[in-house]
């Protein structure tokens, strides 16, 4: 039975976004000297940085995951090492159970289960970026980052391989509502946030502009409930249709290599707050802290195609050469058949040649409770927010991280909860000015379910000395108002 057909050309969409290129970095954010990396999750969190400048010359993390999919028994490095032979990699739906598996085989499954499926992949680049602090109280920040996300959440459970494998021909599926959007792009921003004396701490406000360059970009939308019937022969009836996508096209259908255009632009904004409160002794008893993130859009209008597909009537799709479909260098001739196959004309469902993706905008909350010098326990909660279906959906994420924090040595193992689906454990360790780590420790050691995988590092420069921050502009020792 062919299981692939129209929802192959969406799932397809999300492999290739992925394909693209850590999501949150937990390891890179929370940590007292994170410094100007620590803005992209608060951008008042610079309130605790006991630096008066931070340089970050370049840190970087990739991600990517899912709940569809996985590949039995492997890790990141058994993966790496035996990917390269294609020959490795086995369908294991179609594998005899007795079938005696080599070693270096990459066995692909999917997941049988009611769950609502995901997948997601992002990478963070960020470029030479500093901050600075004066004296009174205001801290300045420049950020430049290439950014690439793609996903797609709340995939409908009976879209899953072995639901459609088993249902029988003729048999209607419903398939609702379903989106995913992907993009690449860079930004560059300045932070501004100024702190003040509490009676128990500090309070600090910022925000972040930032100018955005869209490179590529894409989405599909299915806005109604699909009704799907399989017949023998590789056809499908698909009833109440109606797709909407689209996609750049400066690189595709083209015989030269990739090339970097700019075909968007876009404005977005990061807001947040932190508050400490302070004890008999140096730093901070508990730090908590709110922040709406990547609050904004790109508008792409150059190289751009922009695709309905609205047939009131019902219609059978046949039969799509889906092994055919390579990447998004197909990308202009696959919407050309496709709109041929569904409304008889291959120019018949471009409609425009614009259209806009949302940033992964998100609401995060967090708290940091130290309850002995250098050791601290972090809790962060981030959720999606998603405005519209052309926007990227941010993985929901409820960590906790536990940490030894000095100058010139960090250390953390963290229990994250992805999607309220899976739990993942990260680490990370600081030495002086280098970080590495990982929110999924799982995906690098020990041969066991491999759904995707994460890494972070960074490179950064700051001053030898730590100290306090003096917030009086230089007219004597500052008092807090609770000091007598």
């Amino acid at each position: 039975m062919n299981t692939q057909l129209l929802f192959s050309c969406f799932l397809a969409f999300i492999i290739n976004i992925s394909n693209l290129f850590a999501q949150e970095q937990l390891g890179l954010r929370v940590d007292n000297f994170s410094g100007v990396n620590s803005l992209v999750l608060n951008p008042a969190a610079n309130i605790t940085s006991p630096f008066r400048f931070d340089i970050n010359l370049a840190s970087a993390g990739f991600f990517i995951d899912n709940n569809y999919g996985h590949i039995r028994k492997t890790h990141l490095f058994h993966f790496l090492k035996n990917s390269r032979d294609s020959d490795n990699l086995i369908n294991a739906v179609y594998a005899p159970n007795d079938i005696a598996v080599e070693d270096s085989w990459l066995l692909f499954d999917y997941f049988d289960n009611e769950k609502s499926k995901y997948a997601s992949a992002s990478m963070h680049l960020m470029g030479p970026s500093f901050s600075i602090k004066l004296n009174n109280g205001y801290s300045f920040s420049f950020i430049s980052a290439l950014r690439a996300a793609g996903s797609s959440h709340k995939i409908p459970s009976n879209t899953g391989f072995y639901h459609i494998d088993r249902t029988p021909f003729e048999e209607t599926i419903d398939i609702t509502p379903v989106d995913a959007a992907g993009m690449v792009w860079s930004e560059f921003g300045i932070n501004f946030s100024p702190t003040f004396f509490t009676y128990s701490g500090k309070l600090s406000f910022g925000i972040t502009a930032k100018y955005l360059s869209g490179y590529e970009g894409g989405f599909v939308e299915t806005p109604r409930t699909l009704q799907i019937t399989q017949f023998p022969g590789d056809s499908l009836l698909l009833e109440n249709g109606l797709i909407n996508f689209g996609f750049t096209d400066s690189n595709t259908n083209t015989t030269t290599d990739p090339t970097v255009r700019r075909n968007g632009q876009g404005f977005s904004f990061d807001i947040g707050a932190v508050m400490t409160i302070e004890g008999d002794e140096d730093g901070y008893i508990w730090r908590l802290g709110a922040s709406i993130l990547d609050l904004g859009e790109i508008n792409f209008s150059k190289n751009t195609q922009l695709h309905q597909i609205d047939q009131p009537n019902d219609f059978n799709l046949g039969t799509l050469p889906l092994d055919q479909y390579s990447g998004f260098e197909d990308l202009t001739d696959y919407a050309s058949l496709l709109s041929f196959q569904t409304l008889g004309d291959s120019l018949a469902s471009r409609v425009g040649n614009s259209f806009s993706i949302g940033l992964p905008t998100a609401a995060s909350l967090q708290a940091d409770y130290q309850f002995y010098p250098n050791f601290y326990v972090n809790a962060t909660w981030i959720q999606r927010l998603k405005f519209n279906t052309q926007a990227i959906g941010r993985d929901n994420i409820f960590g906790i991280t536990p940490r030894y924090s000095s100058r010139w040595i960090s250390a953390s193992l963290s229990l994250i909860l992805r999607n309220y689906q899976q739990l993942r454990t990260g680490f990370s360790v600081r030495l002086a000015w280098f970080i590495i780590g990982s929110d999924n420790l799982g995906s690098w050691i020990g041969r066991s379910t491999f759904t995707g995988t994460d890494v972070f590092f960074g490179v950064k420069m700051n001053p030898f000395r730590t100290g306090p921050w003096n917030f009086n502009g230089g007219k004597g020792k500052g008092i807090k108002c609770y000091d007598f």
